[in-house]
């Protein structure tokens, strides 16, 4: 078969490199905890997201006489068919959630998009299975304009350390299908960039402190029959930023036993809690730009897998 006909690689060839975490490492970006760990309300936060009751769907795949029957079906099945059939079970859709629950407007999702216009950590653009962030249209024109200003990049023009696709901002949210160590680094790698503009913009104003080993950024990695969910954060000292990670909850939705809707649950509540509260602090530190400021430099780490 010509090479012009065969498919294109997968995603996730990258991250099947072991190179990929001293890259990463290089670049301060780190799939492991830090030893401080997160600030005590950071942690009193994930679990009360988790643990806040939500209203469940009334029949669907997980219901207990069929969820055996699903997980076995899908089992040797491609990412489309996880897609369509077990990650709305996880982490619905806030685009079709927002069609009943206006509050919700203000989101703005992702699905198996290239992050064309990120500003990359590493010269491997982010495209991650499901994401979330903020519509561009939530912003004002004023605080639009302040933001663009501040993230113009002389030697980058088409890309942003703010701006995703066309119309996604600031991700703090992502979900990748498929072995669970893969997609803990496509994660990784996604919420890094969603976590970095934050950082850099709340550095501008000097409130960087404010975000030092808080909550920025979520995922959850799902293959066939186990969901693990993590939290993302920064570890700030001076100038320097490091990322990390941190497991919070993993589960088998195939087991009878096990609460399957754990990770339905928390997406809800990040929806309806976190993302509000997240987004009113960006809009706050935006509103304190000035009206002009130096054009933003960044480097990016040229990746040698």
């Amino acid at each position: 078969m010509p090479r012009s006909m065969c498919p294109k690689e997968h995603k996730s060839v990258p991250f099947r490199d072991p190179s990929w975490l001293y890259e990463f490492n290089r670049c301060g970006t780190y799939v492991s905890e830090h030893p401080r760990g997160l600030r005590s309300e950071a942690t009193a936060l994930y679990k009360e997201l988790l643990g806040k009751e939500q209203p469940l769907p009334q029949k669907s795949l997980f219901d207990d006489d069929v969820i055996g029957e699903t997980c076995e079906r899908v089992r040797f099945k491609n990412e489309t068919t996880l897609f369509r059939d077990i990650t709305p079970l996880l982490a619905p859709s806030v685009a079709l959630l927002a069609t009943d629950h206006p509050h919700l407007g203000f989101l703005c999702e992702s699905t198996d998009e290239v992050w064309s216009t990120a500003h990359p950590v590493v010269h491997i653009q982010p495209q991650p299975t499901y994401a979330v962030g903020f519509s561009s249209e939530a912003f004002s024109e004023e605080q639009f304009g302040k933001a663009t200003d501040f993230f113009d990049d002389l030697y980058a023009a088409e890309t942003s350390p703010m701006k995703v696709t066309p119309d996604m901002f600031f991700p703090c949210f992502s979900l990748e299908i498929g072995p669970i160590s893969l997609g803990e680094c496509q994660n990784v790698h996604s919420m890094t960039i969603g976590m970095r503009g934050v950082v850099e913009l709340f550095r501008g104003v000097k409130r960087e402190a404010e975000l030092h080993r808080q909550i920025l950024g979520w995922s959850i990695a799902h293959n066939h029959r186990r969901a693990e969910i993590s939290v993302h954060y920064p570890v700030i000292y001076g100038d320097v930023t490091n990322f990390h990670r941190k497991k919070i909850h993993s589960f088998d939705f195939s087991d009878p036993e096990c609460d399957r809707w754990a990770a339905y649950r928390f997406t809800r509540n990040l929806y309806d809690t976190w993302m509000p509260a997240h987004f009113a602090n960006i809009c706050s530190a935006i509103e304190q730009l000035p009206n002009e400021w130096p054009r933003y430099v960044d480097s990016v780490v040229e990746f040698q897998g």
